[in-house]
């Protein structure tokens, strides 16, 4: 898994606030601890786009994604504690905690329609915020998850051994991490804290239905999450699945080749959200 491309971040990601100018002149839009803009603000966006990263990652993981997001979005990003701007406070949060905290966050913003966009363990996240807080948004995007959760994320005992071998199937973490011991303790307690949050979404999302429009993304050499089990999210829909498989891996959403293909699903269905009653 990629874990630690977001090592850092830069002043203006780490701002917690952004001006926006709209019909009502300049206003500050403040951003508390778990929400904070990706890009600069648009004026008078169309919708907004909650990006929720994987396991052990921060927002900024995803931004090679990101920065292919039409302008008339406005593109947040969630960050859970123990990385990025978050790097000094334990990882380890329920998911009563998580869950409440972003939807006051969200409800504090000006009101826009809103697209819930998860990537593995984000879209779990997702899928639960969007049953315990219908009202947080219009539409959901998830990518490279199942309804039950992956494989990985079943309630276990994670040692080091097993959590070096969920980072060696997912790929793409940078080899000198596991070699500087603190990165690697570090880097391992952050994905045990996520896995063992994964599992307990799960079993939060196991008998949940999905009200709002659906699109599932997926790679089609994903160890993690098989494509061809992404099915399963049609019989948990209330509505009709936009399903799409692509090239690559777990992380397949960050190869070049699929993006701008990404970015534009994420996008159709900000605009689905934005004629949505």
């Amino acid at each position: 898994m990629p874990i630690g491309s977001d090592r850092l971040c830069s002043d203006r990601l780490c701002d917690r606030t952004w001006r926006v100018t709209g019909f009502g002149g300049s206003r500050r839009v403040s951003y508390e601890a778990w929400l904070s803009p990706l890009r600069r603000p648009t004026p008078r966006p169309e919708a907004r786009i909650v990006v929720i990263p994987h396991s052990g990652a921060g927002p900024n993981a995803l931004l090679p994604l990101v920065k292919h997001i039409p302008a008339p979005f406005e593109v947040v990003g969630v960050t859970l504690p123990g990385r990025e701007r978050r790097f000094v406070e334990a990882p380890e949060i329920s998911p009563d905690d998580l869950l409440g905290g972003i939807a006051r966050e969200l409800a504090a913003l000006p009101s826009l329609p809103t697209v819930l966009f998860g990537h593995s363990l984000g879209g779990s996240i997702a899928f639960a915020l969007s049953v315990t807080d219908p009202g947080s948004c219009s539409a959901l995007v998830i990518s490279a998850q199942l309804p039950c959760g992956s494989q990985i994320e079943r309630p276990r005992e994670w040692d080091e051994d097993a959590l070096t071998r969920v980072l060696q199937r997912g790929g793409g973490t940078p080899a000198d991490m596991l070699n500087d011991p603190a990165w690697r303790d570090h880097t391992l307690r952050l994905l045990r804290a996520d896995l063992t949050l994964g599992g307990q979404l799960a079993l939060r999302n196991a008998q949940m239905r999905v009200a709002h429009p659906l699109t599932v993304l997926g790679g089609e050499q994903d160890l993690l999450v098989p494509a061809e089990r992404l099915g399963a999210w049609a019989e948990r829909a209330d509505t009709a699945v936009d399903s799409r498989v692509l090239p690559g891996g777990h992380f397949y959403l960050l190869d070049d080749a699929n993006r701008e293909v990404v970015a534009e699903a994420v996008a159709a269905s900000a605009r689905v959200a934005t004629a949505a009653p």
